[in-house]
């Protein structure tokens, strides 16, 4: 057995995170998702991470969808469904088959940045396709609890104020939605992801988090978790200040 495939346990949970860049992460990083798997580590909770990738976005060269393993820790389940550049415009039509095929019982997923960046979604279609896709995860599995992180401060956000206005109104509808949709079968809550993570604090290049961000972004995750299904602890506070990534990790080789 590995800690990408642990040996089962009757209380072992699948979790399925599902993301874009902020997730996929890249050349250096840890990685938000490991700091989440090391805090239920740390906390007992037996957990294995599923899902049809277990890679970094490499971003040292200038092919786009290359990818490495050169985590900062690599001892840590680095399974999971995030892509660089993906929205839920997109993922929408796919997530059904990947909840077919790796049979989480949690799914936690925060995107929604590149539907707004890259395909200039409005909010009312960006609530058309997030209710898409939790009906995609539920045909899949009824029963399937789906925790939705809201979306991140970004430079552009902050330099831009109809950008920033914009992504207030799809974190509005997305809690709106949540609130709608959830049921006793299929729990569907919010991780305020978006609480405490500020561009200029929290991220190496304005959108992509860094030490620190990662820290935010996996306790937001593990608070809701914790909240609402006594799963592991509350994240501790005051976080550490965790110190960057090398430049070097992130240098172009190409």
């Amino acid at each position: 057995m590995s800690l990408a495939h642990p040996a089962r346990t009757p209380d072992m949970i699948n979790i399925m995170i599902v993301g874009d860049s902020i997730s996929h992460g890249s050349s250096g990083d840890w990685t938000w998702r490991y700091r989440f798997w090391k805090h239920l580590h740390e906390h007992h909770v037996s957990v294995d991470l599923v899902g049809p990738k277990d890679t970094l976005d490499n971003i040292r060269t200038a092919e786009v969808g290359d990818d490495d393993a050169t985590y900062a820790e690599a001892g840590f389940d680095p399974d999971h469904d995030a892509q660089w550049g993906r929205p839920y415009l997109t993922e929408k039509d796919e997530i059904e088959a990947k909840v077919r095929e790796h049979r989480p019982d949690y799914l936690l997923v925060l995107l929604g940045i590149n539907d707004l960046f890259w395909y200039g979604v409005e909010p009312a279609q960006f609530e058309v396709n997030l209710r898409e896709f939790l009906a995609g995860a539920r045909r899949a599995n009824p029963h399937l609890v789906i925790v939705l992180g809201t979306i991140l401060q970004c430079r552009k956000a902050v330099d831009d104020p109809d950008f920033g206005a914009r992504v207030d109104a799809c974190n509005e509808r997305l809690r709106a939605v949540a609130e709608n949709l959830a049921n006793p079968s299929s729990p569907v809550v919010v991780a305020e992801t978006a609480a405490e993570f500020v561009a200029a604090d929290h991220t190496w290049d304005g959108t992509h988090p860094n030490p620190n961000g990662e820290i935010r972004i996996a306790a937001a995750f593990a608070d809701a978790l914790a909240d609402r299904f006594g799963i592991g602890a509350r994240y501790r506070r005051p976080y550490p200040d965790v110190p960057p990534i090398a430049p070097a990790a992130k240098a172009s080789i190409d």
